[in-house]
């Protein structure tokens, strides 16, 4: 079970426990020394968002995805389809109702919005391979 999914929703002392025996844990499997447990501990008993407590259990805050980033592209594919979607009826209708067919305001507009959909996409896994670079490296 990863740290993102395990810890969801808000702080509550149920999850400091879990994070401190996962630390607990870590620092008996010789992955941290007393040092440096007792300062996770610390961070994990005044973190006060889900982000804080996964950035003390997980180390430091480029380990974390921000939720931001990661439902970001989500946020921007479900734009995109919502523009798209009263476009094509904006067209229809001008189509039915005035005989004007024109296919490249059309295009444009869904072609448009798919490229911006796609950059989002794109910036999100970008900044997750960079992640997995430095943390491999690190």
């Amino acid at each position: 079970m990863n740290a993102t999914r395990r810890f969801a929703g808000r702080v509550t002392e149920l999850d400091r426990k879990l994070a401190a025996t996962e630390i607990e844990h870590a620092r008996s499997q010789g992955e941290y020394d007393v040092a440096e447990a007792a300062r996770r501990l610390a961070r994990v008993q005044t973190a006060t968002t889900q982000a804080a407590l996964r950035v003390a259990v997980a180390g430091g805050a480029g380990d974390v995805i921000p939720p931001a980033l990661d439902a970001a592209p989500r946020v921007a594919i479900a734009l995109w389809l919502l523009v798209s979607v009263v476009h094509i009826v904006i067209w229809l209708l001008d189509g039915l109702l005035n005989g004007d067919w024109d296919p490249s305001w059309l295009l444009w507009v869904l072609f448009g919005g798919g490229v911006l959909a796609g950059g989002v996409w794109a910036a999100r896994e970008w900044d997750r391979r960079l992640r997995a670079v430095s943390g491999a490296g690190g």
